[in-house]
């Protein structure tokens, strides 16, 4: 549901329309057609992590996308890869989701404009908002590598018992 506000609206104002908030997106200060985006929708799809890496993403290339290269992109990030590195079936569960679910809903809020017959993604009227509320860096790194740390942890461990059993 998109709701209208009046057109004098600054950037990033909460709004109360109908008992609503609403979010007016940052794009210019002049904007005569505004059309707000109530902040449970920015919220909803900002809680996914691989809707923010998708705003991410397209934050970095200047045109539009194909679906395949998002897909590989977001699973190397997934999967801590190389682009290179990914499997076909990482790859098609990344591209399932997006296909599916994700694209969707954020094109249906202006997230993205999403050509789903071409399979073309590029960044939607409202992306402003949106990314509003992402950190700089290129993609999460919220969630500690435990592959990493794991192994790491073990032989930590196996040293302290070997220096202690001698």
């Amino acid at each position: 549901t998109v709701v209208s506000g009046p057109a004098e609206t600054t950037r990033g104002e909460i709004q109360h329309s109908a008992g609503t908030e609403t979010v007016t997106p940052p794009i210019s200060e002049s904007t005569v057609d505004a059309h707000p985006v109530e902040i449970d929708q920015v919220f909803e799809i900002l809680k996914n992590q691989r809707r923010r890496s998708v705003l991410r993403y397209l934050r970095t290339v200047e045109d539009e996308v194909t679906l395949g290269t998002l897909a590989e992109q977001i699973a190397a990030w997934e999967c801590d890869k190389d682009v290179t590195q990914i499997t076909s079936s990482e790859r098609k569960r990344v591209y399932v989701g997006l296909y599916q679910s994700h694209l969707p809903k954020m094109d249906d809020v202006g997230a993205i404009s999403y050509n789903k017959p071409r399979g073309k993604i590029k960044p939607g009227e409202h992306r402003h908002l949106f990314e509003h509320y992402l950190p700089a860096e290129a993609h999460d790194q919220t969630q500690p590598n435990y592959h990493v740390l794991l192994p790491l942890a073990v032989s930590l461990g196996a040293l302290v018992l070997a220096l202690l059993w001698l």
